[in-house]
C-alpha cells in the first residue's frame, strides 16, 4: 500500500506541474497579445567597486546582465504598456551603500507593464536576481550568482578566471543543460548538481522553462 500511495501521489504532483505550465503558456500567450504603445527608457549609473554585491528585483521583463570595463554600475531599463499612466507610475529604486548594490524595478500592481533591462557591472561582481516572468541573461561575469525565476529561460555564460565550484540548477517543468557540468536528472522537470574546484557558487531555479549553462 505505501508504494501505491507513492505512484498516486507522484501521479498527482506530475499532473498538478503540468496544469501549471499550461497556465504559464496562457499567460505568455495574453501577454503577447496585448499591445505595448507606450514606452520610456532611461539611463542611471553608480560607482561601485570590484566584487561587491548586486540585488535585482523585477515583476515582469527580461534581464540582461553582462560585464562593464570600469567599476562603475550602468542601467539602462525601458518601461513598456499598453497605457501612458502604467509607464509613468512604474518606478526604480537604485541604491548603493559600499559594496553592496539594490536594483528594485516595480509596475503598478495588475497594469500590463514590463520594464526590460540592460545592467552593465564590474566584471567581479556577485550577483541575486530574483524575477517573475521573463528572460534573465548573464554574461561573463566572475563571482557567485543566485538567479531565481518564475517563468522564463535562464542563460548564464562566460565568465573569466576559476570554474564554479557548485552548481545547482533546476526546472520545475522544463530542461537544464550545462556545458561540461555532467548529467540532469528528472523527467518534466530536471535538476542539475555539480561539484568542482573552483571558488564561486552557480545557483539557478526557474518554475517554468529552460535553464542553459555555458562555458565551464
Amino acid at each position: 500500500m505505501p508504494a501505491k500511495s507513492a505512484v498516486r501521489s507522484n501521479h498527482l504532483h506530475k499532473t498538478i506541474q503540468l496544469g501549471l505550465f499550461l497556465v504559464a503558456l496562457c499567460a505568455a500567450s495574453l501577454c503577447a497579445a496585448n499591445d505595448r504603445n507606450y514606452q520610456e527608457t532611461h539611463n542611471d549609473g553608480h560607482d561601485f567597486v570590484s566584487g561587491g554585491f548586486v540585488h535585482i528585483r523585477l515583476s515582469v521583463g527580461d534581464v540582461h546582465v553582462r560585464r562593464s570595463d570600469s567599476t562603475k554600475i550602468n542601467l539602462r531599463y525601458t518601461i513598456k504598456s499598453d497605457r501612458e499612466r502604467n509607464v509613468k507610475e512604474a518606478h526604480v529604486d537604485f541604491d548603493v551603500h559600499g559594496s553592496d548594490a539594490t536594483i528594485n524595478l516595480q509596475a503598478a500592481s495588475g497594469s500590463n507593464t514590463e520594464i526590460d533591462v540592460d545592467l552593465e557591472v564590474p566584471e567581479k561582481t556577485n550577483l541575486d536576481v530574483h524575477a517573475k516572468v521573463g528572460d534573465v541573461t548573464v554574461e561573463d561575469i566572475e563571482g557567485d550568482k543566485d538567479v531565481t525565476l518564475g517563468v522564463g529561460d535562464i542563460r548564464v555564460s562566460g565568465g573569466a578566471g576559476p570554474p564554479y565550484r557548485l552548481v545547482n540548477a533546476s526546472a520545475g517543468i522544463g530542461d537544464v543543460s550545462g556545458d561540461g557540468y555532467g548529467e540532469t536528472s528528472g523527467w518534466l522537470g530536471k535538476t542539475l548538481k555539480y561539484r568542482g574546484e573552483g571558488k564561486y557558487e552557480l545557483r539557478a531555479h526557474v518554475g517554468v522553462g529552460d535553464i542553459r549553462l555555458d562555458g565551464k
